[in-house]
């Protein structure tokens, strides 16, 4: 019995609905979209339409053309920082990012662009806000910020950070990878002016799937060019989205698959997915915070102040043993540091990384019991035994 519990790195199983829609691109949208006039491209191309006008139900987008296809959500992070960002710029980021912010900012600051960690107790709302608050600078173009500590669970007050760059004159950018398809993000409500998202977690797609979702297009510049079906004759970049920034041609079957991972979400409700997957975890730490050897970094999970993530390490066992022990009786899990620095520094973690478990919202109580089992007795026992 094979049990997954590693969604935070990519959803699994993918929805029936989302297999389909692959293949069914596979079979009938084989056309270029965008790029012929005959039957098929012009299927391929309503297809791709689909998928806009499906996210922009989602995330309260009124512009489809502002919904753009990325590779991945990192790519949507590094072309909002490389194409807005300029030398002699500030940045304010959370000590919570993912290596899809800092690795590009790392490479920017050999480009005289620097970045400032706010200094917050990521528990305290208040505390955030005044954080980000002090660590502004007459020279800070861009506030950033993931919506969803990958390795914590913890989510970040950004409707409230974004107001307050938006009190400076400020963008922000959101990474939006452990919260798109779990939690409620509403653009017309919230103003994010770069919105980051994961295809392959919460939503449920193929991997190879993204977006970058903007109300300011006109901001950033493109990282790639190339043909995109349009203005065929110049040699200039369209300038208009989305066809600025989706050079070459598009992941189709990817994209079909997406938007079929959309509409389950749509159907299921962000509230339900939230709650269910909330409440099993919610099992999950009450489990393993009656074992003795097992060591949680952060309280009981609440639902105003996290998604379901757990990080936990047990006495004795490093993390990527652990997360092998697992593996090999069936439970998939991720073990060690996951691709967030700052984040494993912010808990002390840096050196012994941490077993992360994720569900889905097929995961079910009887998995969370299971592992929970597995996990008590493999603490118990001990590596050699």
């Amino acid at each position: 019995m094979l049990i997954y519990f590693d969604n935070a790195a990519t959803t699994y199983p993918k929805p029936q609905g989302v297999i389909n829609a692959v293949n069914r691109a596979l079979r009938e949208f084989g056309g270029n979209p965008g790029r012929s006039g005959h039957k098929m491209s012009i299927k391929a191309a309503a297809e791709i339409y689909k998928c806009r006008t499906a996210a922009a139900k989602l995330f309260g987008v009124e512009n489809t053309e502002n919904i753009i296809f990325m590779l991945n959500c990192t790519a949507a992070c590094n072309t909002v920082l490389k194409g807005l960002l300029k030398s002699g710029d500030h940045v304010v980021v959370s000590p919570l990012e993912h290596n899809a912010v800092m690795r590009p900012l790392h490479m920017l600051s050999k480009a005289g662009i620097t970045y400032t960690v706010a200094d917050i107790d990521e528990w305290d709302s208040e505390s955030i806000i005044e954080g980000f608050r002090n660590a502004i600078k007459p020279n800070t173009k861009l506030i950033v910020c993931t919506h969803a500590s990958n390795v914590w669970g913890i989510r970040m007050p950004v409707e409230r950070l974004t107001a307050l760059a938006h009190i400076y004159q400020i963008p922000i950018m959101v990474d939006a990878a452990q919260s798109a398809g779990t939690l409620p993000i509403d653009l017309s409500q919230s103003k994010i002016d770069y919105l980051c998202v994961a295809g392959h977690k919460g939503l449920y797609g193929p991997m190879g799937t993204g977006m970058l979702i903007t109300s300011a297009p006109q901001s950033i510049s493109s990282l790639t060019q190339g043909g995109t079906g349009s203005s065929s004759m110049s040699f200039e970049q369209p300038d208009y989205p989305p066809d600025k920034f989706e050079s070459g041609t598009p992941n189709l079957p990817g994209i079909s698959g997406l938007c079929a991972g959309i509409d389950m979400v749509n159907k299921k409700g962000l509230k339900y997915i939230h709650q269910k997957e909330t409440y099993l975890f919610k099992r999950m730490y009450n489990n393993l915070s009656n074992m003795p050897k097992i060591k949680l970094y952060t309280p009981q999970l609440d639902t105003e102040k996290n998604v379901p993530v757990i990080s936990f390490n047990t006495d004795g066992i490093s993390s990527e043993q652990m997360a092998a022990i697992l593996s090999d009786r069936g439970v998939y899990v991720r073990g060690g540091l996951h691709c967030a620095p700052l984040a494993h520094i912010k808990m002390g973690t840096q050196d012994t990384g941490t077993v992360r478990l994720s569900p889905s919202i097929f995961s079910t109580a009887e998995e969370v019991e299971r592992v929970s089992k597995i996990i008590s007795d493999i603490s118990k026992r001990g590596i050699y035994n």
